[in-house]
């Protein structure tokens, strides 16, 4: 900002403390000083600090003036105030025209209305430009999002998009009732070429701004489909370990079975006398230990 010329107009009231002229244009870098120029030209006192409270643009007309607040998001100065009437344009804003670019307006600044259609298409311009930024970082984040995906960052970023998108819309709606001629405050046919500029910049962000909503929603899809197929095949692993320790656990239940018949107490046990049966029972057992065994391998348990 320090390379800017500022002039000064003696003839406009609301020149002095807290008020900045560029080329007529008023831009005031205090708020109660706006409100004071505002009140010297409307007699009333408008509540600024609530209007920039509200979360959406602000939008006030009469026969004699209009007032907007226009909101720009993920600034650490969202509020773009503008009172404009025939003669007079004045703005409580960070986003201030340079001289060039207000001298190249200079016949049309002259004519009735041409400053409060200068100043807003500046505002409106600059305001675009941040948008725009904003995008190019949420864009950016997305990315990152990409290689390291987070659950609750994709929340953020997801909610980050939508609130940008309102925002877009809402300053497209307004740009198009002003090119409607709904305001009479703005002119926008003393500047058509450069406001049908910026409200094909303003379409064409929505349209970006949508696309990447939408592939921001394709990347959370994409993860779930990757943690579903992951889930499913930790689910198989475990199915095939459980398979194997219910092979292995039958398999090893038959020696424990037959030990347990032999390891009871009973007084008459014929068969402990009869000397072949301990080698019979062994390769019993071997026997029934290798049936189980072809028979789990043979259904695909082992």
């Amino acid at each position: 900002m320090a390379d800017i010329n500022l002039n000064r107009n003696e003839g406009d009231g609301a020149a002095g403390e807290g008020a900045r002229q560029i080329s007529g244009l008023t831009v005031f870098d205090s708020l109660d000083a706006f409100a004071r120029a505002v009140r010297a030209v409307t007699g009333e006192d408008f509540d600024f600090k609530e209007i920039m409270e509200l979360d959406t643009d602000f939008i006030q007309a009469s026969e004699q003036y209009l007032l907007l607040n226009i909101k720009e998001y993920g600034s650490e100065s969202p509020n773009n105030l503008l009172f404009l009437n025939e003669t007079r344009a004045y703005a409580f804003s960070g986003n201030l025209p340079t001289v060039e670019e207000a001298n190249t307006f200079a016949d049309v600044l002259l004519k009735p209305y041409g400053k409060s259609t200068v100043l807003s298409y500046f505002i409106f311009d600059k305001v675009l430009d941040n948008h725009k930024l904003r995008l190019e970082a949420l864009v950016r984040s997305g990315k990152q999002l990409e290689d390291h995906y987070d659950h609750v960052e994709y929340r953020n970023l997801a909610l980050e998009f939508e609130r940008l998108g309102d925002r877009l819309e809402e300053l497209h709606a307004l740009l198009i009732r002003l090119q409607e001629r709904y305001y009479k405050q703005i002119e926008t046919h003393l500047i058509v070429f450069d406001y049908r500029v910026l409200l094909a910049e303003s379409l064409s962000l929505q349209g970006r701004c949508r696309r990447r909503a939408g592939n921001l929603k394709e990347l959370r899809q994409e993860h779930e489909v990757r943690a579903t197929e992951e889930l499913n095949q930790r689910i198989v692993k475990l199915n095939d370990v459980v398979k194997k320790l219910t092979a292995l656990t039958v398999i090893l239940m038959i020696p424990t079975l037959i030990a347990s018949h032999f390891g009871m107490n009973f007084a008459y046990m014929p068969e402990l006398r009869i000397p072949w049966v301990y080698p019979a029972v062994v390769v019993f057992q071997l026997v029934l230990m290798g049936v189980g065994f072809w028979l789990f391998r043979r259904i695909g348990w082992l």
